[in-house]
């Protein structure tokens, strides 16, 4: 298991480094016959002078019909880079990019320039100058095919001739953006970007107006923006893009007239306020808690060691303390190689996990805790293993690895470490599909951060989580408190073998989520064929016969590794009791979002285990039916079961990136006409949290 999940990230940081590698760093200098742009740079002033400020234009040439991209590049492509090699004390500021222009393909929007653009950036040189600094240019033009180029141009400054570029750099400055000065807000409603502008000078924006957003997916690139002007503001209407307006904390971008004139500006978020066009009061901006990166690791220390009680772990660890139950006080040293390896193989699981969801992150995909259960193959494997463990424990058979041990006592004895490692990596994977307390804003923070930030946090998690039986093993006095050695192990671990088959039933279900009745059949026949393989692999025969008993075994090993290819995702409502709840979407909450009751969304997925926990303790009863009715609470319940962008997207916005997440829209003040400010309720919930909650 271990090696296929380093296969599988090895395979992500290919395809990752490869695509970064084809489009950056082709091999290329200067303009020849292959390469359709030229690029020459310019200085305002030559010769540099020691500790002295200038303007530096990289001015670009294209060829007829092609393009290159802005800072955002719209639906597709990538904006031109430029790197500077030059020696410590050499500081460029950032490019200064001149008002791009709509390029349309069909459905998608790109902005972008053709013939030429200059790109400008500000140089302070240092006090001793060396004799040359280099520029490296890499782009992606485009005309109807994308190819990347490269230049590297140097500049030797031992042999720069007296010019005065001025009027050149005064030109190329002309044609940036203005600054627009003024007042400028925005919120989101309907599923519309709504900007409110409020200028100084009102005049300067005469003409058919445009929005250009820094932030790639803001809004929809290829849908035209509804103008109106109302009084001295202007209020612009655009349809909105993929990313949440949450994941940014102000709204910047190019005003455009006419497609020509662009002025920069930065629009703060409105919160609580009323709807500028028409004053109708709006709805509240959900906010996400704020922590620090320490405060991250804290709860997810504690949020992994919390999952040890989850009903998958509990058994893992249950095993592993039986192993520490045979060790005599001899045996400290042993022990305690034993309790590294085991915090070894779940703390570098957890790192592949959160490597793997900042490699799909940043490839794109929208992504979060327990995503591979929303792959049935994935959750037809875990159902296979773990019915296979039980097998082993309930004493069904026992299995070599051909490492001097089966698996029974590898897990439970703790005779090689690497079967502690393996047992570090299982607990790992059934895991997954729990969420503890202080997990989901410690993970949903770990993912808005740098990479080395998200590891850290995730090596938390695995930390907590094998902290006990790594206390157990360190801590002799502790070992003292377990119960002695004797018969009752046997039939403690035989105990241990039926939550293992509850899981895999459990896990058979969720399939049934998944895939219909056909991929449940697939799966149990593969069931079938395991158990008839462990049979005959108990028969004692000889010659003809034994030759046909392996036949038989090979084919019946075949049967659920084949099953797996057939095994796919279908498209099944999993629609809500109508009378108690509705399923979730983005336009129901709008709706209900314009009326004045209180709003109680639940999201959840089949394979998250705290999830129909909180569903059947404090959600589906009576006394909360109850409480919702007295109240008018309006119930949506969003099912994550399979990829769903929507929900990853609403997750996202409450800086949240796995399930559950329960969240309340209070009912409206009566006095102000606005909403109190969203509540996230906690992952662990029970009635008396609901009927506070909605009290309150």
């Amino acid at each position: 298991m271990i090696n296929k999940t380093i296969c599988y990230l090895s395979l992500f940081l290919s395809i990752f480094l490869y695509s970064n590698i084809w489009s950056y760093n082709a091999k290329a200098s200067g303009a020849d016959k292959d390469q359709y742009t030229s690029v020459e740079i310019i200085a305002g002033q030559t010769p540099l002078l020691p500790n002295s400020e200038i303007v530096i234009a990289t001015e670009i040439k294209l060829a007829p019909h092609w393009h290159v991209y802005w800072e955002n590049p719209g639906d597709s492509g990538l904006p031109v880079n430029i790197e500077w090699d030059a020696p410590d004390g050499f500081e460029f500021s950032k490019i200064s990019w001149a008002t791009p222009k709509k390029i349309s393909y069909g459905d998608l929007v790109n902005y972008g320039y053709y013939d030429k653009v200059t790109l400008l950036q500000t140089l302070k040189t240092p006090n001793t100058l060396p004799d040359e600094i280099t520029a490296n240019i890499s782009m992606l033009i485009c005309n109807e095919i994308c190819i990347p180029e490269n230049h590297s141009i140097s500049m030797n400054l031992n042999k720069l001739n007296n010019q005065d570029n001025s009027s050149y750099i005064k030109a190329a400055q002309d044609k940036l953006p203005q600054k627009l000065n003024g007042e400028f807000e925005y919120f989101e409603k309907d599923n519309n970007l709504i900007i409110s502008l409020k200028p100084d000078d009102i005049s300067i924006l005469n003409g058919k107006i445009e929005f250009f957003p820094l932030d790639w997916g803001v809004i929809k690139n290829s849908a035209m923006p509804d103008v109106k002007t109302n009084g001295s503001k202007i209020i612009i209407t655009h349809e909105r893009g993929d990313q949440p307006l949450s994941e940014i904390s102000e709204l910047k971008g190019l005003i455009v007239i006419d497609d020509k004139l662009g002025y920069s500006m930065t629009a703060q978020p409105i919160i609580n306020s009323a709807v500028i066009n028409n004053e109708i009061p709006q709805e509240t901006t959900p906010r996400t808690n704020k922590i620090t990166w320490m405060t991250a690791i804290l709860f997810a220390l504690f949020g992994g060691l919390i999952l040890n009680l989850m009903p998958c772990v509990f058994p893992i660890l249950s095993m592993k303390a039986l192993s520490l139950v045979k060790m005599g006080e001899k045996e400290n040293k042993h022990a305690r190689m034993h309790g590294i390896a085991y915090t070894l193989g779940i703390v570098l699981s957890f790192i592949a996990i959160g490597a793997a969801l900042i490699i799909l992150k940043e490839a794109g995909t929208a992504v979060g805790w327990g995503f591979q259960l929303q792959n049935p193959i994935v959750v037809a494997v875990l159902a296979y293993l773990l019915f296979i463990i039980g097998l082993n424990l309930i004493g069904f058979f026992e299995f070599s690895f051909g490492l001097g041990g089966n698996i029974g006592n590898k897990l439970t004895q703790g005779k090689s470490l690497s079967s502690s490692f393996f047992t570090g990596t299982l607990a790992t994977i059934v895991a997954t599909p729990c969420t503890a307390p202080f997990m989901g804003a410690a993970m949903g923070f770990a993912l808005t951060q740098s990479p080395i930030v998200n590891i850290t946090i995730f090596a938390a998690l695995g930390f907590g989580l094998a902290l006990p039986y790594l206390l157990l093993s360190y801590i002799p006095y502790l070992r003292k408190a377990l119960p002695k050695p004797g018969a009752w192990m046997n039939t403690f671990k035989q105990f241990l073998a039926f939550p293992m088959f509850a899981s895999a039933i459990w896990l058979v279900w969720v399939l049934s989520q998944q895939s219909g009745s056909y991929g449940v059949l697939l799966v149990l026949l593969g069931m079938l064929a395991i158990a008839f393989c462990v049979w005959l692999s108990h028969l004692k025969s000889k010659n003809i016969a034994r030759k046909l008993t392996s036949v038989l075994l090979v084919m019946c090993l075949a049967l659920p590794i084949f099953s797996l290819f057939y095994i796919k995702t279908t498209d099944i409502a999993h629609k809500t009791s109508q009378e108690f709840g509705k399923a979730f979407s983005n336009e129901k909450l709008s709706e209900l979002l314009k009326g004045d009751d209180p709003i109680f969304v639940e999201m959840t997925a089949a394979w998250c285990i705290t999830c129909k926990a909180n569903h059947a303790v404090a959600i589906n009863i009576d006394a909360t039916k109850k409480l919702f009715k007295d109240n008018n609470v309006q119930y949506l319940i969003g099912d994550w079961t399979n990829h769903d962008d929507v929900i990853t997207q609403y997750l996202a916005s409450f800086n949240r990136n796995g399930v559950p997440l329960y969240i309340l829209y209070p009912k409206r003040d009566n006095d102000t006409g606005l909403r109190p400010e969203t509540v996230i309720l906690p992952q662990i919930l029970t009635p008396s949290t609901l009927k506070d909650a909605i009290s309150k």
